[in-house]
């Protein structure tokens, strides 16, 4: 779920671009950002993040598993992880930036923990 995460706010992200605006500008699809609502411009900024968290989870996960970290013992900091993420983005787009910034929090300390677990594990 956590790899679509990025993917479907894209095509949502398609979807609000063409509600509001007309179109999808393939050429410039940055630019076009810049002309929607506050919410469409939330639900771009909500993808991008997307993708910088799965990249961080990753390369943390990744860390432990080099360094021979039993990856069943992350498990309840993983699904935690996966848990905030999926809800960042509801956050985000819905203007509740206490929460979206809770949330963000939360993904990190997991990351954080991962890393931490994985380096202690070498």
């Amino acid at each position: 779920m956590l790899l679509l995460l990025p993917n479907l706010l894209a095509a949502l992200g398609s979807y609000t671009r063409k509600r509001q605006l007309g179109r999808i500008d393939n050429h410039d699809p940055r630019q076009q950002v810049l002309q929607l609502d506050s919410r469409g411009q939330r639900l771009y900024a909500a993808q991008q993040n997307a993708w910088e968290a799965l990249l961080l989870f990753s390369g943390s996960v990744l860390l432990a598993h080099l360094a021979g970290l039993d990856l069943a013992s992350l498990k309840i900091a993983s699904i935690v992880f996966i848990a905030s993420r999926l809800l960042h983005p509801l956050a985000y787009v819905y203007g509740w930036a206490s929460l979206r910034s809770a949330l963000m929090l939360v993904a990190w300390l997991c990351c954080i923990y991962i890393v931490t677990s994985g380096l202690l594990a070498l």
